[in-house]
């Protein structure tokens, strides 16, 4: 009878052992690994190369479903959804970045281009709403249809420029371009200041505007006495009627009948004035109010 040597027969049974394990790892499902307890899957690659191609494939008669790594850039791919429980996060470096209700605080980068209702906004940095609002974070002044606002708040349209600004003195508002200003309530326009300067006050087709003005009032001048309530620093007129000072008749212009110019060196035995008894250029002319 032939010896059989035990340590060549443990050998032999151990190989035998391993090479139906790998048979049996290569035949079986994912499925068949989990209920085998894998703790582990690996992928023999040549040195120097990367493991294009390689993963999990799930296999049937209408598709293949698969979770593989791919190059260019390289990623790990996955043909199907992959849904996390509705407790858990996807982290980068160990720090959340996307959960069910937000973005993690190191995301502040992205290229949405629509959102839902969003409460507490807030931006830095410049601003662009829709093409048409713009917000200039050097100069601190926004544009309503237009990139360029000439004031810390600007309204353009083709035709001009309206803006709200302020300075180190002052703070003003107006249009910026040549066009008039006007005031309007009711859709009606009371006060109109024209591209030259030229205010006016009411609706002129119907004229019942009425102008109060609780103090006093300089036409030309810089200050008014506290002992007057209007004063000029030319003619006036009212009624119709100009009224001017001079030491004597004028002798160029044209004036109207009735037309008055006081007398501004009055003399005893002289006259208070001139009046204009018929219009012309200058017209004639009479004292009048002798100084007694």
């Amino acid at each position: 009878m032939t010896q059989i040597n035990t340590s060549e027969l443990d050998n032999a049974i151990q190989e035998l052992g391993s090479s139906l394990s790998s048979i049996i790892n290569r035949a079986l499902t994912v499925d068949d690994m989990r209920m085998q307890s894998l703790t582990s899957v690996e992928f023999n690659v040549e040195e120097g190369k990367e493991p294009y191609g390689k993963g999990l494939m799930w296999k049937s008669t209408d598709s293949t479903k698969q979770l593989i790594y791919k190059p260019n850039p390289n990623r790990f791919w996955s043909s199907e959804t992959i849904d996390l429980d509705r407790n858990a996060v996807y982290s980068i470096g160990n720090a959340a970045v996307l959960s069910t209700v937000e973005l993690g605080p190191t995301v502040t980068k992205s290229n949405l281009t629509e959102v839902g209702v969003i409460n507490n906004l807030r931006t830095q940095g410049d601003l662009v709403i829709d093409e048409e609002i713009f917000y200039n974070a050097g100069s601190g002044r926004i544009g309503l249809g237009t990139d360029s606002p000439n004031g810390t708040l600007s309204i353009a349209s083709m035709d001009g420029e309206f803006i709200i600004d302020s300075t180190a003195s002052s703070t003003r508002f107006g249009n910026w371009t040549n066009t008039d200003l006007e005031v309007i309530t009711d859709d009606t326009t009371r006060l109109v200041v024209r591209a030259n300067g030229s205010i006016e006050i009411g609706d002129s087709e119907n004229n019942n505007a009425t102008l109060t003005v609780h103090g006093k009032l300089g036409v030309g001048v810089n200050n008014v006495s506290n002992d007057i309530t209007f004063a000029s620093v030319g003619p006036i007129k009212f009624q119709n009627k100009k009224f001017e000072v001079s030491d004597e008749i004028p002798t160029n212009g044209t004036y109207r009948t009735g037309d008055i110019v006081w007398n501004s060196v009055p003399r005893p035995t002289g006259y208070i004035g001139w009046v204009c008894i018929r219009e012309g250029t200058p017209g004639e002319w009479l004292q009048f109010g002798k100084i007694g």
